[in-house]
């Protein structure tokens, strides 16, 4: 299954939940990443985040997608360079 994920957790947590994300899939802007999962994959990423995050204050949504190539994407301004963020 293909995935996106996008976080918003409390600064303290960032470079925690994005170094967890970025071992699992494509870092593709900020706090969002997307690619291709397993469902044990998936499983070992969720229990990872799981104990990272603080679900009180922390938010991550995970949009299924079961065929990539129904996704298509523009971009509205600057695109997203990898070398151009600090975490």
């Amino acid at each position: 299954m293909y995935y996106i994920i996008v976080y918003d957790v409390n600064e303290e947590r960032v470079a925690k939940v994005h170094k967890i994300l970025k071992r699992y899939l494509y870092w593709r802007q900020r706090s969002v990443f997307e690619g291709e999962l397993t469902d044990s994959q998936l499983h070992e990423l969720l229990k990872r985040l799981s104990k990272v995050i603080d679900e009180s204050e922390d938010s991550i949504l995970i949009y299924a997608v079961k065929d990539r190539k129904l996704i298509s994407f523009s971009y509205l301004g600057v695109a997203f360079h990898e070398d151009d963020a600090v975490i």
